[in-house]
């Protein structure tokens, strides 16, 4: 309040309490600082009103509720920021955004538990499955038996690999209700990991449906595509919010390779560029910009006319 302190010193103290606010008012307006006050009364002189519009302007709040229900049903479905759409909505399963932590957890969870029937069970199905279990018969090839040996679930003769599965279905189901019952902790957590890997396939299809994204239509080896990713790979760098750019790029970067890891040195250089910008820093490599030596010139026909050709054409 200095300044008011000060000009109440010269001016009624009701005068400067007013000029007071409206320094404060006016400083509200970004770029106020730059601009004149007859530059800015021409500007807001020539602003237009929601004359005519009564809906308009019987508003009373910038959103409407039943526009923001709107969006927020139709639009805001995604997992960034306020439910906003990130890349990984749209392309996530391919680096793993939700199935490899997904996975991770659930074989690091499969190691507090004790799998060992249910695992012989899921063997013998293979086994069963894969036919090596399987003899047809002499007098008539289309008549099989699969034979289960001893020491294995359900072991038995069966007259089809259809029927040696069947009888194994029961015992998987009685063992997996007896598993959820021994560890109620391990069962939920890995139903919630496999029904949100659900909801990323499920969400994925319908964004890329509204998207118009046809994967048969793509061209391949499009080198103007490949070129428009390479040479926007700093400012992909710098989306590194989750499910952003960077990490759907890390993603599904091949990190053994030099390639794959040049992609992600070229993002950390986008990030670093935008930190030295911040404080007025500017850098350069050693490519220049310009090739050396330079490129042969064309030998164009002449553009410009002698002092002599210029007085012929004059016209007196």
């Amino acid at each position: 309040m200095i300044p008011y302190d000060r000009l109440s010193q010269i001016v009624p103290a009701d005068q400067a309490l007013a000029c007071k606010a409206i320094s404060v008012s006016l400083n509200q307006i970004a770029g106020i600082t730059t601009m004149t006050l007859p530059s800015l009364a021409t500007v807001v002189s020539g602003q237009e009103t929601t004359r005519d519009l009564p809906l308009i302007s019987a508003l009373t709040v910038a959103v409407p509720p039943a526009v923001a229900n709107y969006f927020t049903s139709n639009v805001a479905v995604g997992t960034g920021t306020g439910n906003s759409i990130v890349i990984c909505d749209v392309l996530g399963t391919a680096s793993g955004f939700v199935s490899a932590p997904a996975l991770g957890n659930t074989i690091s969870r499969f190691s507090t538990m004790d799998l060992a029937s249910l695992t012989t069970i899921y063997y013998t199905m293979a086994q069963v499955a894969s036919g090596i279990w399987t003899t047809f018969e002499p007098l008539s090839p289309t008549v099989t038996t699969t034979t289960i040996p001893a020491g294995y679930p359900a072991a038995g003769t069966y007259a089809s690999q259809d029927l040696a599965i069947q009888a194994l279905i029961p015992l998987a189901q009685a063992e997996i209700a007896d598993l959820i019952v021994r560890y109620p902790t391990q069962t939920s957590a890995m139903n919630t990991d496999w029904n949100n890997m659900a909801t990323q396939l499920t969400l994925e299809k319908q964004l890329q449906a509204q998207a118009g994204l046809n994967f048969a239509n793509l061209v391949p080896n499009s080198t103007s595509s490949m070129y428009s990713f390479v040479f926007n790979m700093n400012s992909y760098g710098n989306d590194t919010q989750v499910g952003g750019q960077a990490q759907l790029i890390e993603g599904v970067g091949d990190l053994t390779t030099f390639t794959g890891q040049a992609v992600i040195a070229a993002m950390r250089e986008g990030r670093n560029q935008i930190g030295l910008q911040s404080v007025g820093i500017t850098t350069n490599g050693p490519i220049p910009a310009d090739p050396n030596p330079p490129p042969l010139q064309a030998n164009l026909i002449p553009s410009t006319y002698t002092a002599q050709q210029a007085a012929n054409i004059v016209v007196v």
